[in-house]
């Protein structure tokens, strides 16, 4: 007889699958169902869970399971607090370093608990017993008697516990007998405005370096290299601290490539007058000088050329008296550069302006409130407003092409320091030396990106006296790339430098006023560009032979550049050489 697949009973009708719950040959038999007992009834969990929906809990097992737990917690609470150990420790972190001196006063309390478990305990320094240290009712005392060697050291507490093996605790200390080394360059070439910097070092592979502040990564060796798009504004501070606490600094100066310069001042108006004008186009042509000192904001608070910046238009200090995108394009052509100089807080209108609208803490104040008044107004040099405006002509200027910014009258008043109040800031000559560098720091960091050098025109003085007006000769340096000092012979007292009559002897003032400058900056990398006077004071005529003797005072120095100075812009050059054409 023939059977059908659809006759096997559990069969499905496509080969090889079954009917869930199914054999071949009946029914699938469920050999045990973990809800149910063996008699087959449902068993009540007593956390659920396993009795299904509607299971009842009883109470009695509840009551057996808590018990138990509550008696399993007491065995391992007093298992624990049979072989516990604290240790508490004043004096000594867990891995320490310290100085040679540290080490020789460390004063270490180890307290142990419970305290029944000190009198088993040992104390161990680099392996032995640590005899020296007192031992206590509730732990240690050690305080060491001498510096410990140069290393590593380890101090190792070892406090024994019933059936488990015997706490320890472990602490390190390396005593390091010197700061961190770092070596780098003392000297680097110099480089272009524009051309990248790139610095080699090496550090003590113990030590973290930064670099301005900001951290520098550092190979297994302890190598690194610091990488410029262009040569930074200002010096690089290298700080370099160890695990001791030893912190060393260094700085490192990138010199700047700058063209020799020899230069005349001009003040906004004569670049219009062709009678004050031709005479120094006719210099240029005659090769005796290869820059041009232009006025940009003078003594006045006046901004001779046409400016946009919006607080010089507010205040009516913009008098347009020349075109300086021309200017620069006319002496660019003739191959000189374009030196922008900004009178900075010496500014009359601005601070008669401030004064009149409300705004008095931009101005130097006497102590009763009023104005200070020296030179018809000076500004506060601790107003973020007036550095924020000179730094906007200066950005102004170098964006229609001047190829260099000099900084003049950035300095407090002369005078009695106490009779200034300058609002927002300590009348005190660190404070005011600190608010000049403030400006500087700004500038060379606005001016260098864009490839713009910075220069500072400084009080002769400043070099021997530099509370005299605020002009601190080596922190200034750090933050231009060339000083201007104005070293006029007439300028000078009787005595100064030990020259006699300064006036009448320009060679020698000149020289021993610059040698002074040159202590004072070295090792900034700065260059001094000075200016020489070419006008005449006190009945004392200048002319071709006293700005010559100047130039050679300078020279004899290594010093080639230099800037005339003639408030009435009539120059006396017959002695000056043409400058040599590798150096134009």
């Amino acid at each position: 007889m023939s059977t059908s697949l659809r006759d096997i009973p559990g069969a499905s009708r496509r080969p090889g699958r079954r009917t869930p719950g199914t054999w071949p040959d009946g029914p699938r038999p469920v050999l045990f169902d973990p809800r149910e007992g063996l008699g087959g009834r449902r068993t009540r969990w007593p956390f659920g869970g396993g009795g299904g929906r509607g299971t009842r809990r009883s109470p009695v097992d509840v009551a057996l399971v808590v018990g138990g737990l509550l008696i399993l917690l007491v065995v391992l609470r007093g298992a624990w607090s049979a072989t516990r150990v604290h240790v508490e420790v004043t004096g000594l972190a867990r891995d320490d370093a310290v100085t040679f001196a540290e080490a020789s006063k460390l004063d270490v309390r180890i307290r142990i608990g419970p305290d029944k478990r000190v009198a088993m305990s040992t104390l161990l320094l680099d392996g032995r017993p640590l005899t020296k240290a007192e031992r206590l009712e509730d732990g240690y005392h050690w305080k060491a008697t001498g510096p410990l060697t140069a290393g590593v050291h380890r101090l190792e507490l070892e406090v024994p516990r019933p059936v488990l093996a015997p706490s320890r605790f472990v602490w390190t200390v390396l005593v390091d007998p010197q700061p961190p080394r770092i070596t780098a360059p003392s000297e680097l070439p110099e480089h272009r405005l524009d051309q990248r910097v790139r610095i080699a070092g090496k550090v003590d592979t113990d030590a973290e370096l930064t670099a301005n502040g900001r951290p520098v990564e550092l190979d297994d060796e302890g190598r690194f290299t610091l990488s410029y798009r262009h040569p930074p504004a200002g010096p690089i501070l290298l700080v370099a601290e160890d695990r001791a606490g030893y912190v060393v600094k260094r700085e490192i100066f990138v010199p700047v490539q700058r063209p020799l310069t020899r230069a005349v001042h001009m003040t906004a108006i004569s670049w219009n007058e062709r009678d004050l004008r031709a005479p120094i186009l006719e210099l240029i042509d005659q090769g005796k000088i290869n820059a041009v000192e232009l006025d940009l904001k003078d003594e006045d608070g006046e901004i001779g050329y046409d400016s946009r910046v919006p607080l010089a238009r507010q205040i009516g200090a913009a008098k347009g008296y020349y075109d300086l995108r021309s200017a620069v394009k006319v002496l660019h052509a003739k191959g000189v550069r374009v030196i922008g100089r900004v009178v900075v807080y010496r500014d009359p209108i601005l601070a008669r302006r401030a004064w009149e609208r409300g705004d008095r803490d931009w101005v130097v104040q006497k102590p009763d409130g009023t104005p200070q008044g020296a030179y018809g107004g000076f500004t506060n040099m601790a107003a973020p407003e007036v550095r924020r405006y000179n730094l906007d002509l200066a950005a102004e200027a170098a964006n229609l092409g001047v190829d260099e910014i000099l900084w003049d009258y950035i300095r407090r008043p002369e005078g009695d320091l106490s009779q200034m109040v300058f609002p927002g800031m300590p009348s005190t000559d660190d404070a005011v030396q600190r608010g000049v560098v403030e400006l500087l720091s700004r500038g060379h960091a606005l001016l260098r990106a864009k490839g713009v050098y910075q220069g500072a025109s400084l009080f002769g003085v400043a070099a021997a006296r530099p509370t005299t007006v605020g002009q601190n000769v080596p922190d200034i340096a750090r933050h231009v790339d060339y000083i201007a000092p104005m070293v006029y012979p007439a300028l000078w007292v009787p005595g100064e430098y030990r020259v006699d009559d300064p006036p009448r002897m320009p060679f020698a003032i000149v020289v021993r006023s610059l040698e002074d400058f040159q202590a004072r900056s070295k090792g900034t990398a700065v260059r001094l560009v000075p200016w020489l006077q070419d006008f005449s004071l006190g009945g004392i005529a200048y002319g071709d032979l006293e700005i010559a003797e100047q130039i050679r005072a300078a020279d004899e120095l290594g010093i080639k550049d230099w800037i005339l100075w003639s408030p009435r812009v009539v120059y006396h050059a017959g002695r000056v050489e043409p400058i040599p054409d590798d150096d134009r």
